[in-house]
């Protein structure tokens, strides 16, 4: 039976977009989902689906016209959030518009606009008129101005991986970047606005496995020390504040060198790498929930409450290479009965490649773990991702 609650868009219905499909239905929402793909897993699970390109907003905003919408969201896809801002401007909805996506997808007009702030942002210039010099040498980060989840990006220690690191980024769009490389502590931040003022913030520590140049993995809580996390809290508004982002969620890629954080990215949508399940499994949290409510015009607070703590951790599953995957379907049982796997996802088959990719790299799916601390549910991450690499390999 479809719900009678408030027509929600939701633009994006792929594997990162089913925890807000499924709590939408849950809230009573009726769910109206588009995705470019029509085999997009959540597609079934909507209300109203549609096949449209959804970096298409005129094509998206026809969408939300013809069934009636009366909110709009996404989660985890920067892709979607042309779309989003394109609903919301032509339709007057509550979220982010066409101005503040376009901001903070710029990496370099991001960090410009960070810095002139008066806040800490890397120092970026585009790769045609600038030189390593400019960002005060090796090693340096090349990335496209506005890829996602890491795509095209090269930490680049000598002179000679240049011109290799630039045409990577390139393929992802002509304005390549160069910008100082952070050594801090890498730091995620899960963020809630209404109004514009901070209505919550989630503070997770990262986890890399290079050569992946993204983090691989999310933990809670924070090993912060508390006046480190107040401080982490407190940039985060201001980053906000510095790109115009007022309502919504956001997830937000920080640096903290000496206790001053950095702003690496701004992301103004829910984060992947199941940052959302994470918080659900650690403390109760709903921000799936969170996202709606900012998108129907409402107060995401009730959604936000802490109502345990579970130390917890999240863990991005890949493979190096592209191609066929060959899978053990029996250990994959196997280790969703370990203790303390509270979720397993993969998005793989038989003889059949990803559906998603990062690079070189094939995005097998997630696990979610708990331990009695967050370094132990690090650690256990860590062993199913190295058992996932048995279980699920690329052919030859």
């Amino acid at each position: 039976m479809q719900n009678a609650g408030p027509r929600l868009l939701i633009v994006g219905g792929g594997p990162f977009q089913l925890d807000i499909i499924d709590r939408a239905r849950a809230l009573g929402c009726v769910t109206l989902v588009v995705d470019g793909r029509a085999d997009a897993p959540g597609l079934p699970r909507a209300d109203v689906a549609g096949v449209v390109d959804i970096i298409d907003g005129p094509a998206v905003v026809d969408f939300a016209r013809q069934h009636g919408a009366q909110a709009v969201v996404s989660a985890a896809s920067d892709a979607a959030l042309t779309g989003v801002a394109a609903v919301v401007e032509a339709l007057g909805l509550p979220g982010v518009g066409p101005e503040t996506v376009a901001r903070c997808h710029d990496k370099l007009v991001a960090a410009e606009a960070v810095r002139a702030a008066g806040l800490a942002a890397p120092h970026t210039v585009a790769a045609a008129t600038g030189d390593p010099a400019q960002v005060g040498g090796f090693p340096l980060v090349v990335k496209p101005s506005s890829a996602a989840g890491g795509r095209g990006v090269s930490l680049v220690t000598q002179a000679a991986q240049m011109t290799a690191a630039v045409d990577r980024a390139a393929q992802y769009g002509p304005k390549v970047l160069l910008q100082t490389f952070v050594s801090g502590e890498s730091v995620g931040v899960e963020a809630f606005f209404r109004g514009g003022a901070l209505v919550e913030a989630f503070v997770l520590s990262d986890q890399y496995a290079r050569p992946f140049v993204s983090p691989i993995g999310h933990a809670l809580p924070s090993p912060l020390a508390a006046p480190t996390r107040a401080a982490v809290v407190r940039a985060v508004g201001e980053f906000a504040g510095a790109l115009g982002l007022t309502d919504g969620g956001a997830n937000f890629d920080l640096r903290v060198v000496d206790g001053q954080p950095v702003l690496i990215e701004l992301n103004p949508r829910l984060g992947g790498g199941a940052i959302t399940q994470l918080i659900r499994l650690a403390f109760g949290a709903d921000a799936s929930g969170a996202a709606i409510a900012c998108a129907l015009g409402r107060s995401p607070g009730p959604h936000l409450l802490r109502r345990h703590m579970q130390p917890a951790a999240s863990r991005l599953l890949v493979a190096q290479g592209r191609g066929p995957l060959r899978v053990d379907e029996d250990q994959i049982e196997r280790l969703r009965r370990v203790p303390g796997v509270a979720v397993l996802t993969l998005d793989v088959r038989q003889g059949e490649p990803a559906p998603l990719a990062v690079d070189e790299w094939s995005v097998l799916g997630s696990c979610l773990v708990t331990g009695e601390t967050a370094a132990a549910a690090i650690a256990r991450a860590k062993a199913v991702a190295a058992a996932i690499s048995s279980a699920v390999q690329v052919m030859a």
